[in-house]
């Protein structure tokens, strides 16, 4: 058996990739052929040579001035918008006619070590299209002249127009994305039969696996990367962890989905709630005056909270009360983070909120955590006078944000 890996392109979001491999190294799965397009290509090159902890301090430490050059591109910040980047890379793009990566081949020297990958066991190979012939390149690397990997892994990752066109022997190439951005193909004609692909879910082709017999296990982030342009240590760092959790996760060696636990944890946590919530949720529904809630949940979930369901409510909250999506947690200490923020919020401002539903055009108005912590409260006020009619409407409108609420009533109990 011959298992592949397969790496996609995604510019700043190859750190993910460098997380995947961290993960594969803790299981300890081996692997025998590496193939990749653009960052892909690079990463790839490191796992073949496997030369882990250079690759981890390249991604650990990068920054823009890793990567380009030129008098109109300045540093770029991880806490600037993807419209503040747009308009830097443009101007350069425009003005100096493509960014400039010289930086990032005096990087990949430092890192790369030819010798190495081509007396590596592992096979390795990467696409490219030459732009000058019009022709989609596939190269092993016993196909690569020596001496030219490194100007071959650049035009790999040379994503034309954003960078510059990679001159080869008089002839230009451009990213290996215009032609396979996820090249498993190449892995199967290099002799692979199992496939581990990590797909980055960026811009380019990507073309259907012809060998119908092949298993393919895909790890793809479940959580939005940063644009591909942003070279920061931070969002490098954070692109490590979600890439570690990933895999592991689809390994089944950890929970969850967007946010990440310890094994067994959700399963803990559904046994112990999954009782207390559909009680309260079917006292609701049961109640005359609250028809629109159990029309809402009936539709939804048919009076039975799935662990599916519970996660997918446990991962909302955790978006809505903007905790660290890249960590691994313990069930019970999330719970409790949950807990002390709801318990922590000022009341809301029903006046304001009710103005803004009457009308009509509330996507956006209100921050989910106030409408939740709004919900929470006419739950309480429910529970008191076994009548809300506020609560009744507010469940059409917001069926997410209701059942995060009660999750929380229920855990707070």
């Amino acid at each position: 058996m011959k298992r592949a890996i397969v790496l996609s392109g995604g510019g700043a979001r190859g750190a993910y990739q460098m997380g995947v491999w961290k993960a594969l190294r803790k299981l300890n799965i081996k692997y025998h052929i590496v193939t990749g397009s653009s960052v892909g290509a690079l990463n790839g090159a490191l796992m073949t040579q496997n030369t882990y902890f250079k690759g981890l301090w390249f991604w650990y430490n990068i920054k823009s001035d890793s990567v380009f050059r030129g008098k109109n591109i300045h540093k770029i910040s991880s806490k600037e918008s993807n419209k503040e980047i747009c308009k830097k890379c443009f101007k350069a793009i425009v003005e100096d006619r493509g960014l400039e990566c010289s930086c990032l081949e005096e990087t990949i020297d430092k890192i790369l070590d030819e010798d190495k990958l081509r007396n590596s066991k592992i096979d390795f190979g990467l696409t490219t299209f030459n732009l000058t012939t019009l022709k989609p390149i596939k190269l092993t690397k016993k196909d690569v002249p020596k001496g030219k990997l490194r100007d071959y892994l650049m035009a790999s990752a040379t994503c034309f127009p954003a960078f510059k066109k990679k001159n080869i022997d008089g002839e230009h190439y451009i990213d290996g994305a215009y032609y396979d951005n996820l090249p498993m193909n190449l892995a199967v004609e290099m002799g692979a039969d199992e496939i581990i692909a990590v797909d980055l879910k960026s811009l380019g082709f990507k073309r259907k696996l012809k060998e119908k017999n092949i298993k393919v296990t895909y790890i793809k982030p479940r959580n939005k990367l940063v644009f591909f342009l942003v070279f920061h240590k931070h969002a490098a760092r954070r692109g490590i962890r979600l890439g570690y959790n990933d895999t592991m996760k689809t390994f089944n060696k950890l929970d969850g989905d967007k946010f990440t636990f310890k094994h067994g944890n959700l399963t803990k946590n559904y046994k112990r709630y999954k009782t207390k919530l559909e009680k309260e949720l079917n006292r609701l529904m049961d109640n005359k005056k609250s028809s629109a809630i159990g029309k809402v949940l009936k539709a939804t979930y048919k009076k039975e909270i799935s662990i599916d369901n519970l996660t997918k409510i446990i991962d909302f909250l955790g978006k809505s009360f903007e905790l660290n999506d890249s960590l691994i947690y313990d069930i019970d200490k999330f719970n409790k983070i949950l807990s002390d923020k709801i318990s922590k919020m000022e009341p809301v401002d029903k006046k304001t909120i009710k103005q803004k539903i009457k009308s009509g055009n509330i996507k956006g108005l209100i921050k989910e955590r106030n409408m939740i912590k709004y919900i929470y409260d006419e739950i309480e006020t429910y529970n008191k006078v076994k009548s809300s009619k506020e609560l009744s409407n507010i469940t059409l409108l917001f069926p997410k944000e209701f059942l995060a609420a009660i999750y929380l009533f229920v855990i707070n109990k």
